[in-house]
């Protein structure tokens, strides 16, 4: 069985180094901006009342800035659960969840099963909201969890990367989730979707270093049958030109399109690499900043 996640968040609340402490059993005290999205993969054994189940997870871990809503909405087609990320020091973090990434989540997916970490529970003196909070969220949106979860799982957790606390059961619970609630898909869900997706570059404003980075990271997208390799070369290529994704400048835009050409040379034949040039050169010539 194969399921597709998402790590949903803002910036720096650690879903990297989640994902880093689940896969590899290692930490990064190193922040790093997630560019575009990360995917992982990680197999897992869930234990029913039947038999073990085999599942493997595709881990998408995705840019956590507000703003960039194609790329989001992108990376949620065919999601099949999520985990919803906040930082215990940072209260803001909390309050994203309702108001920007559950929502954004849903009109690419049906309500699909989710379970919450707030993160960093190391840093005891430096919390400024408490688990109990992230609980009532929780239990909100607790799809899939009634009756399918043993005791000792549940959908919301406090979690350390450092340290590694509730990391595995924080993975294990939505994964109990996903076997439990497997299901036979509907083959337009995914088309429609992808027509969601589509309308979300409706809401760019293309004339901000967001908007515009947004659109080029999404038409460059357009280029390639296989999202992982285009978010592959957009990660390696945006940070090449210094891009600070939280806050682009529109020269690290126009110098990251150029560097977008240089790769597509691998792909593409010279007059399409030029058309697509000089489309993306019109977007970022436009940021008014």
């Amino acid at each position: 069985m194969k399921k597709k996640i998402v790590l949903l968040g803002d910036s720096a609340v650690g879903k990297t180094s989640l994902i880093r402490r689940y896969v590899l059993d290692q930490f990064d005290d190193s922040y790093i901006s997630t560019i575009g999205a990360k995917v992982t993969m990680k197999e897992l054994t869930v234990p029913t009342a039947e038999e073990d189940a085999s599942l493997t997870l595709t881990i998408w871990d995705v840019i956590g800035r507000e703003g960039y809503h194609a790329l989001h909405a992108k990376a949620f087609v065919g999601v099949d659960g999520a985990i919803l990320v906040t930082d215990l020091t940072r209260e803001e973090t909390l309050g994203s969840l309702e108001r920007y990434w559950i929502p954004s989540l849903f009109k690419v997916v049906e309500k699909v099963p989710l379970v919450f970490a707030c993160n960093k529970s190391d840093l005891k003196g430096e919390h400024r909201y408490g688990p109990d909070d992230l609980n009532e969220i929780a239990e909100r949106y607790s799809f899939g969890a009634e009756g399918v979860l043993p005791k000792w799982l549940k959908t919301s957790y406090s979690t350390s990367a450092k340290k590694g606390e509730n990391v595995k059961k924080l993975f294990e619970g939505l994964g109990y989730m996903l076997v439990s609630a497997d299901r036979l898909t509907d083959p337009l869900d995914e088309f429609y979707q992808n027509l969601v997706a589509r309308g979300a570059r409706d809401e760019i404003d293309k004339n901000t270093p967001i908007g515009a980075l947004d659109s080029i990271m999404m038409d460059f997208c357009d280029n390639f049958d296989d999202s992982r390799t285009a978010m592959l070369i957009l990660r390696q290529e945006i940070a090449r030109a210094g891009i600070d994704v939280r806050n682009p400048s529109k020269e690290g835009v126009l110098k990251a399109v150029e560097y977008l050409a240089e790769a597509e040379y691998e792909f593409k034949d010279e007059e399409t690499i030029m058309t697509n040039l000089e489309r993306r050169l019109d977007l970022a010539r436009a940021v008014k900043e």
